[in-house]
């Protein structure tokens, strides 16, 4: 929309509220804004609707109602998982995500990186320590883990799967990238190297794999003790991620 070269208003003119805030509000600057004769600050209201409403809408604002995962006060430690499709293009739209940046733990899959990537710079985030499975296009985690949280780390990372395990000490919490071409029966394995069954262990990630349809990696989960936490689409065809969240209760 191009500015105004100018605005030419009368106050005096104004005769029920709301009007002289319209007024106003056709400027970009006070620069453009010319007022004939005075400046009657009588003639500024506000219609009495119009505050109650203002007042109901602060009242049930996301800002003054915060959900669990953004309000500091809520216990607990906050996992995310996130399939960004390339990090060399969304980096920055990562850093900037208000939602991703309240993650205690954050996964970042599909990073699509090199392992001589690993190291630079612009992939790190401030106040978190980065671990890299790197594999190249199309593939790769990285786990980004708060200063302050602390726990082991394990990185295992071939052509078609990639996992990367955080350990805390209260907590075993598992991310995997799996390639269509990577059989289950190879999941299934190294995940039964990693699960302890005196631990929760929570799983995320990207498995290529609808937890609509029946498996042989969700009958292996569903027997080990896992139950599926996310029951909403995590794919824009409508589909639910198979491993997008699960947790194990010993």
């Amino acid at each position: 929309m191009p500015e105004p070269n100018a605005l030419v208003v009368d106050i005096t003119s104004v005769h029920q509220a709301g009007m002289a805030y319209v007024m106003f509000s056709r400027v970009q600057s006070l620069e453009q804004l010319y007022i004939i004769d005075k400046l009657d600050a009588e003639k500024i209201t506000v219609n009495d609707k119009v505050m109650s409403e203002a007042k109901r809408m602060h009242k049930v604002s996301v800002n003054q109602n915060p959900c669990d995962w953004k309000n500091p006060k809520t216990p607990g430690l906050r996992v995310c998982s996130f399939n960004t499709r390339s990090l060399r293009k969304h980096m920055e739209d990562i850093k900037t995500d208000p939602a991703l940046m309240q993650s205690d733990i954050l996964f970042v899959l599909e990073t699509w990186l090199e392992p001589s990537e690993e190291e630079e710079e612009k992939y790190q985030l401030e106040g978190y320590r980065a671990h890299f499975a790197s594999p190249g296009r199309g593939k790769g985690i990285v786990a980004y883990v708060k200063n302050g949280v602390r726990g082991s780390r394990s990185i295992f990372a071939q052509p078609n799967f990639q996992l990367v395990m955080v350990d805390t000490t209260k907590l075993a919490i598992i991310a995997i990238y799996r390639s269509k071409d990577e059989p289950l029966s190879q999941v299934i394995h190294h995940l039964g190297q990693r699960i302890d069954p005196n631990k929760d262990t929570l799983i995320v990630g990207d498995f290529n794999v609808c937890a609509t349809k029946d498996n042989e990696l969700a009958t292996f989960l569903q027997q080990t003790g896992f139950r599926q936490l996310v029951t909403l689409p995590t794919h824009i065809c409508g589909g639910i991620d198979l491993l997008n969240c699960l947790l194990h209760f010993p």
